[in-house]
């Protein structure tokens, strides 16, 4: 699938208003650090012609949901997934309200809510974005760009573009790091991520989309 989104290098990331609202519904749950801010940020990184007709961006926790759902599931993959473990929903268009997005914070910092690693910038923006572009990725597969193929892999897909694309724009000396360690490291650098992605795939932590990428950066460097 050919990329269509737009990189701009090292320009500042603007947050304009012409993109979907960023909202905040937690019941009792506080995030470990600023999540809106963040979200905000990398939503200004995509191109307002994938944004079209998603109005919201809701950052909640999953003990808002009702007893109900909590205990309902959803499907990914063809699999069935409990919505406790949820960390992201699109809701297409319906009965006149436009699409939007849910995120569960808590779900998706599971497990790493306490660690010294959300004290990085990159680890929190890996994190949450794999959740937010994912989603957005549906979005843009079922309003922009329709393809006749498994959803989540599209989703993915696209995930991976507009990472790389905020990547780009948000940390613009990480490129330069990465090349410098190609440098003094030579072809065991590239090999070491070859072989990391791969056992993450295998084990299912990461799509193909996301192998690909990995790959597609080992040659880069």
């Amino acid at each position: 699938m050919k990329s269509d989104v737009s990189e701009t290098g090292n320009a500042p990331i603007v947050v304009t208003s012409a993109r979907p609202t960023v909202v905040e519904r937690y019941t009792g749950y506080v995030p470990p650090f600023d999540v809106k801010s963040e979200v905000e940020k990398m939503v200004a990184t995509v191109p307002t012609k994938f944004l079209v007709g998603l109005d919201e961006i809701v950052l909640t926790d999953t003990a808002g949901l009702p007893r109900k759902i909590r205990r309902g599931v959803t499907k990914s993959r063809k699999k069935k997934i409990r919505m406790i473990e949820a960390q992201g929903l699109y809701h297409p268009a319906w009965n006149n309200r436009p699409a939007w997005i849910e995120i569960f914070v808590d779900s998706a910092l599971r497990n790493w809510e306490r660690g010294w690693w959300l004290k990085s910038q990159m680890y929190r923006d890996g994190l949450i974005g794999d959740v937010l572009f994912h989603e957005i990725g549906h979005h843009i597969h079922f309003v922009v760009q329709p393809e006749h193929r498994e959803r989540e892999d599209v989703a993915d897909e696209w995930k991976v573009r507009l990472s790389r694309n905020y990547s780009r724009q948000a940390h613009p000396l990480f490129g330069a790091v990465l090349r410098a360690l190609r440098f003094l490291s030579g072809p065991f650098l590239m090999m070491l991520i070859r072989k990391s992605a791969r056992i993450e795939f295998e084990k299912g932590l990461i799509s193909r989309a996301e192998l690909e990428e990995r790959k597609q950066k080992s040659k880069e460097l």
